[in-house]
């Protein structure tokens, strides 16, 4: 049976928000996630590696620590890698490297839109950052709408890949399906979806993903209907910490 968490905000007759309750099933633990790191600021490395058919990625390397695990950052539609900037500081502040990079058909790595190419491209980023990026081999994903569904599933063709975390995911955004990864790639590997629950293509999505997927993989809802990067900077009290406890839990 998938665990799936609900968190629900009580909103008092003040408007204050007074506490948030986890309720969670009798085969899950319940403990608050810790809080937020100080985000900090480095410098990136501008990194641009060829994909496995010659187009030129193009992404922004974070190194807090090359023994520490890194967290490779995966965009949504109609944006590029600076989405995530508010996000950075925090991982980085977290103690974990960062790997922030351009989808094909965005920002400077251009190209033609392909999605099942994108697929390889995170492939061959996360081989990049083992056998180049002068890391630890502890190395996780994590993505924003379409971006959540490259996170999850270029890490579970990475047999290497420790976790996947997913906000916002669809169950086959523009033709490509989370099938492949749930059912058989992932095996026994966690990863994390987050999502609003009025938000329309998650909140279908979530039966689909129930039905196949293992104990491993953990869906949460929060009230709402944000989607992607505007649900995270809604919910960012809440989801930072969690998303960071579950790299300490999950990334190595």
């Amino acid at each position: 049976m998938i665990r799936r968490w609900m968190i629900v905000a009580c909103l008092m007759a003040s408007l204050t928000l007074v506490g948030i309750v986890y309720a969670q099933d009798e085969a899950s633990d319940v403990h608050a996630p810790p809080p937020t790191p100080e985000a900090i600021q480095l410098e990136p490395t501008r990194v641009v590696i060829d994909a496995t058919d010659g187009l030129n990625l193009v992404g922004d390397f974070y190194v807090v620590d090359p023994a520490r695990p890194t967290v490779l950052l995966l965009h949504e539609l109609y944006t590029n890698r600076t989405s995530w900037q508010p996000m950075i500081g925090l991982l980085l502040g977290g103690g974990y490297n960062v790997l922030n990079v351009d989808l094909r058909g965005f920002g400077e790595t251009r190209g033609d839109i392909n999605w099942n190419q994108a697929i390889d491209d995170v492939v061959v980023w996360l081989n990049w950052l083992r056998t180049e990026g002068g890391v630890a081999d502890s190395l996780s994903t994590m993505g924003s709408s379409i971006g959540s569904t490259l996170a999850l599933r270029g890490c579970s063709a990475d047999p290497a890949c420790r976790t996947a975390i997913a906000i916002s995911p669809g169950w086959s955004y523009y033709g490509v399906s989370l099938a492949p990864s749930l059912e058989e790639e992932f095996g026994e590997r966690a990863a994390l979806i987050l999502y609003s629950q009025n938000d329309r293509w998650p909140a279908l999505a979530v039966p689909q993903i129930e039905e196949v997927a293992s104990e491993a993989i953990v869906l949460q809802a929060y009230p709402g209907n944000a989607h992607g990067m505007k649900f995270l900077a809604a919910s960012h009290q809440t989801l930072v910490p969690l998303i960071l406890d579950w790299l300490a839990q999950h990334g190595g």
